[in-house]
């Protein structure tokens, strides 16, 4: 079975069954896309579906399937994870390079957020439970791993400013700009499925964006359109983009 098609099944097992308990019933995280094919899959069995990923700028968020008239509920939990950044720098790419050789399925986790010397991480219960256990490395850095009692205080994660010229707001424009790449190789990186516009798969390189729009790209990060000035006398745009490396 294709992943997408084990990821619509699961969604869809999830609303029949709080349709049928008549009671909130918290499945697993999605991101994206995955939101709609949640959504069509509560339209389907006649319930309601929200999302909480635990703090104001997620992106991975938990599932919760409802009776219209009741509240969702959700059983996500905080991680905190250690280590000594005296003696060595652990990334975000490290950490989640780390957890996923655990072998654990994706969906069991939210957003990771890293800072220096600690970072935090939305997880269900039970895979959480294992974390501290079997979680003690990352790449070769040794880290602990601990339940928090409460939500961590959380702000968005902020990038890093480019500003630029370019000759539309088109994707392919937008993304090579960001990626400090050609436009043909930015074409190539989008007709590969490895881009997102604000969470959702997208394969048009024309694509025009407007001011605020999220590029997500696989193994690279993010790229906010922050600013789109006046066209040049040389009828290109000034842009301002927020560049989130992994």
């Amino acid at each position: 079975m294709r992943t997408e098609d084990g990821l619509l099944l699961r969604l869809r097992q999830e609303a029949m069954r709080a349709d049928k308990l008549m009671r909130p019933c918290p499945g697993r995280f999605v991101a994206g896309e995955e939101q709609g094919q949640a959504r069509a899959a509560a339209r389907e069995a006649g319930v309601a579906v929200s999302f909480s990923g635990g703090w104001a700028g997620c992106e991975r968020v938990q599932a919760c399937f409802h009776p219209p008239e009741d509240e969702p509920v959700y059983t996500h939990v905080w991680l905190e994870i250690r280590w000594n950044s005296k003696f060595a720098a652990v990334t975000h790419s490290d950490l989640m390079g780390s957890l996923m050789a655990l072998g654990i399925d994706r969906s069991y986790f939210g957003d990771l957020i890293a800072g220096d010397g600690q970072a935090w991480l939305c997880a269900l219960p039970e895979a959480a439970r294992r974390l501290p256990m079997e979680w003690d490395k990352a790449g070769r850095i040794a880290i602990t791993v601990r339940e928090l009692e409460e939500a961590p205080a959380l702000e968005p994660p902020k990038g890093t400013l480019l500003r630029d010229t370019v000759p539309s707001t088109r994707l392919d424009c937008l993304l090579a700009s960001g990626m400090k790449t050609s436009r043909s190789k930015a074409a190539e990186i989008i007709r590969q499925g490895l881009v997102m516009v604000d969470h959702q798969a997208e394969e048009r390189v024309d694509k025009l964006l407007t001011a605020g729009q999220l590029i997500s790209v696989r193994h690279f990060g993010r790229i906010r359109l922050q600013e789109v000035g006046h066209p040049t006398r040389k009828d290109r745009l000034p842009v301002v983009l927020e560049i989130f490396g992994k």
